[in-house]
């Protein structure tokens, strides 16, 4: 078995917007940087076969922002297009651009999109320079106390967090994957400072620990973040829970772990239907969002019914729905990853993760990966207090009858 890695910074060169929240202040150029983002790649080859993992620090990504890189890859490196995840780690003060032109009624960041895509190219170039021989180690912590299901703190929650690190023989760290399941919305909607947030905060706080820049993702957390416990919106408070939850992570203990080449596969589910149907439900919703923005709001209140309000009024704008989900697994034996093309609650990345049961493989799911289509929520939270349910893209019941086809397909 073979790795590398490497890791460059990308901060927008000139002016640029941030992509995240929907703030009237959002529609102003960005301020500067507080912490540089990053793109990181991982190159982890098995008995001779290839798969490269990608993070960008950005909000979200689409598949025809990233095509071109993706293209690129593949042909320097010499790997199946498939075998290449590509994703963002949703910081919500990123520079825009990769979620397409347009997002959110912000300008897009010029060039941003090919300015990292070079960048990402040029790294890559290096990676075959650092590929040794290598052995893998695996580390599981579960992380308490400083995120849970933002909806209600008392709901069950994937509270794994994981790092599988590849070292060379001399003991040095040829690379690693860090993931854990929280929002990156620690630092609110008035900042205008970029800013990698808790994913690239705990990331940072572990680089000396772990040995090198991980490649990092979220997972399964469309309805997870650090609300429950949140002490402030600022700075401040973004190095208290980075440091938090970097501390409990490095409770853990590496253990050895094999891996095999992997077996790539991949589903893809179509939907499609007249959203005119759901205009009355989706105006009922309106109503109660435009009462909270009435009625003098909490802070975090007012963040939540300003994202609600934008995206309902854009639903009731759209007469369509035609959209492609595809979910990406690589199973490297005692290892298998499933790729999800957006915000996937908790409970719904569960029911992935229980379709390994009984394999002796553990699964690990990549959120906000190789595209992005919206949140996906359980059928139960439709019509509560669930934010998720009130932007999703798929109607109610949906989601658990395409992860069933998934589940069959495997």
């Amino acid at each position: 078995m073979k790795a590398a890695s490497v890791s460059v910074g990308i901060a927008p060169q000139g002016k640029f917007w941030m992509e995240g929240y929907i703030h009237p202040i959002r529609k102003e150029p960005g301020l500067g940087i507080h912490d540089e983002p990053r793109a990181t790649l991982l190159l982890v080859e098995v008995e001779g076969a290839r798969t490269l993992f990608v993070s960008i620090d950005v909000c979200v990504l689409k598949a025809e922002t990233t095509a071109a890189m993706r293209t690129g890859l593949s042909g320097l490196l010499g790997i199946e297009v498939g075998h290449i995840v590509i994703n963002s780690i949703h910081t919500h003060s990123a520079a825009n651009g990769f979620g397409g032109a347009g997002s959110m009624d912000i300008p897009t960041t010029p060039g941003y999109v090919e300015y990292v895509t070079g960048l990402v190219l040029q790294a890559a170039t290096r990676l075959c320079d650092y590929e040794r021989d290598v052995k893998a180690q695996m580390l599981i912590r579960h992380v308490r106390g400083w995120y849970s299901n933002r909806n209600d703190a008392e709901l069950p929650f994937d509270d794994e967090a994981l790092i599988l690190r590849f070292v060379y023989e001399d003991g040095s760290v040829a690379g690693a994957m860090l993931n854990f399941n929280c929002h990156a919305t620690v630092v609110g909607p008035t900042n205008r400072l970029l800013t990698t947030d808790v994913q690239g905060g705990v990331r940072d706080e572990l680089v000396d620990w772990i040995g090198c820049v991980p490649y990092i993702f979220t997972g399964a957390s469309g309805d997870l973040g650090n609300r429950q416990f949140r002490q402030g919106n600022d700075f401040a408070e973004l190095r208290r829970v980075a440091n938090g939850i970097a501390g409990e992570i490095m409770k853990g203990t590496f253990e050895p772990v094999e891996l095999s080449a992997p077996k790539v596969s991949r589903f893809s589910h179509h939907v499609h239907y007249n959203n005119e149907q759901f205009y009355p439900e989706y105006q009922r919703q309106l109503d109660e969002v435009l009462e909270v923005l009435a009625n003098n709001p909490t802070f975090d209140e007012k963040k939540l019914a300003d994202t609600e309000k934008a995206m309902l009024e854009d639903q009731l704008e759209r007469h369509e729905m035609d959209f492609t989900v595809e979910i990406t697994t690589l199973d490297f034996g005692s290892v298998v990853f499933a790729t999800f093309p957006g915000e996937l609650a908790s409970e719904l990345g569960a029911y992935i993760r229980e379709s390994f049961a009984g394999t002796g493989k553990h699964p690990v799911v990549i959120g906000y990966a190789n595209d992005y289509q919206g949140y996906f929520v359980a059928a139960h939270t439709y019509g509560g207090t669930s934010y998720e349910s009130y932007v999703t893209q798929m109607p109610k019941g949906w989601t658990e009858k395409m992860l069933e086809s998934y589940r069959g397909q495997l």
